[in-house]
């Protein structure tokens, strides 16, 4: 009888192969598991939208090299996944119905662009896989006009790198200005100028209602009662959480699995990290999500090691992200709130290099900051983000650095 202790990892992302990672540095001696739904060795899902749209060449880089997995003994199946969760038993079924049995299971299947269909039932493109760059690359030709729905970090980056090729191109947004909500409207109106002054056409403030036609000749349906027609429409309007195949398992999910801070969830000896993970962080119950690779990255490892050494350390990481568009870095630290004020302290706007502080309008507390072109400067930033620093000890490090 085989008495090899069992970690099982479902997903092949960011997260799930940085948990194997800690699960090995955390003194995990029995076997590791790695399921990936895609028929690709993991890569890097970050540059599908920050640069290889802009090209008809490359694909992302690997996650993993062969040598790098072998070295720590990390099965990684490409091509099966999961698809059914046995608690009793602790077995996962795969998507060729093979159950592999556990000890350890970290979820960490992360999400799927949310999708949209014509009228007739016609799925809308998305870009989220590199069969959804490869798809979309055999579709574009120069000269099509594209509209995309939706004016995230997503549809931007897409933007700026189909304004490289020459397509005419509208952004269909329901946000008056876009990525506000993150940036705060100086940066954020900084940023879609960038957009506008390069020709790119808008429509903010409105929903799209449907969408008619076929390639070439489609129809897009305005909440106003206008429409706008296109050869092409590109949806990026969000993500949901690939948690469907654990409805019933005993799993607890609240759109994605619930876990504490630690990774835990609701079923001993079963984790979650990444897309996926729903923290609960509030006492009234409400659970949030990071959402970002930086974050999937570090919080994924933090499970693995927790699962390997019986601990659970809370995972206090900042939330992290970037975005690349017309040559520009954004990166930005922390959570940015409503109603904040945003103050630039070091650099300009106009000149597209800058830091600004994201503070209460009262109180003297900071909650994050953005930077563009100040790598460097953003360092200090973090460390005082994660020592809980005042408002006044970011200004005083602002002043540092511009003397």
């Amino acid at each position: 009888m085989n008495t090899t202790p069992n970690a099982v990892i479902a997903g092949a992302s960011a997260a799930g192969l940085a948990a194997a990672d800690g699960l090995r540095e955390g003194g995990w001696e029995g076997t590791i598991t790695v399921l990936g739904e895609e028929q690709h060795r993991p890569y890097d899902r970050t540059m599908l939208s920050k640069g290889l749209m802009a090209t008809h060449l490359g694909q992302p880089a690997a996650l993993r090299t062969p040598e790098q997995l072998a070295q720590r003994d990390i099965d990684v199946r490409i091509g099966q996944a999961a698809r059914g969760l046995d608690i009793d038993r602790q077995l996962v079924v795969t998507s060729d119905g093979e159950a592999l049995p556990y000890d350890i299971l970290v979820l960490a299947t992360g999400s799927r662009a949310r999708t949209m269909t014509t009228t007739d039932g016609r799925p809308l493109p998305v870009l989220r896989t590199v069969d959804d760059l490869l798809s979309l690359r055999a579709t574009l030709h120069g000269g099509q006009s594209v509209t995309l729905v939706g004016a995230g970090l997503i549809g931007l980056e897409i933007a700026a790198a189909l304004h490289t090729q020459g397509h005419p191109l509208t952004v269909i947004g329901d946000a008056a200005l876009p990525l506000a909500d993150c940036f705060g409207d100086e940066v954020a109106r900084w940023l879609w100028d960038l957009h506008t002054s390069r020709g790119i056409v808008a429509t903010l403030g409105r929903k799209v209602l449907a969408v008619s036609g076929r390639p070439g000749a489609y129809r897009v349906h305005l909440d106003d009662g206008t429409h706008h027609d296109t050869d092409v429409v590109l949806a990026g309007i969000g993500v949901v959480p690939c948690d469907e195949w654990l409805i019933g398992s005993g799993v607890r999910l609240r759109d994605g699995v619930l876990c504490d801070a630690a990774g835990r969830t609701n079923v001993p000896g079963v984790w979650a990290a990444g897309d996926i993970a729903r923290t609960r962080t509030t006492t009234d119950g409400r659970a949030t999500a990071f959402g970002h690779w930086t974050n999937a990255a570090e919080q994924g490892r933090n499970v693995g090691l927790n699962a390997a050494r019986g601990k659970h350390a809370a995972y206090h990481g900042l939330r992290s992200f970037w975005t690349v568009q017309y040559g520009r870095t954004i990166r930005s630290l922390g959570t940015r709130r409503s109603g904040d004020r945003d103050e630039v302290v070091e650099g300009d706007l106009a000149g597209g290099e800058f830091v600004v502080l994201h503070s209460a309008p009262r109180g003297g507390t900071w909650h994050a900051v953005t930077a563009c072109g100040r790598d460097r400067s953003l360092r200090g930033y973090r460390k005082l983000l994660l020592a809980g620093a005042s408002l006044s000890q970011a200004r005083e490090l602002a002043q540092r650095q511009r003397g």
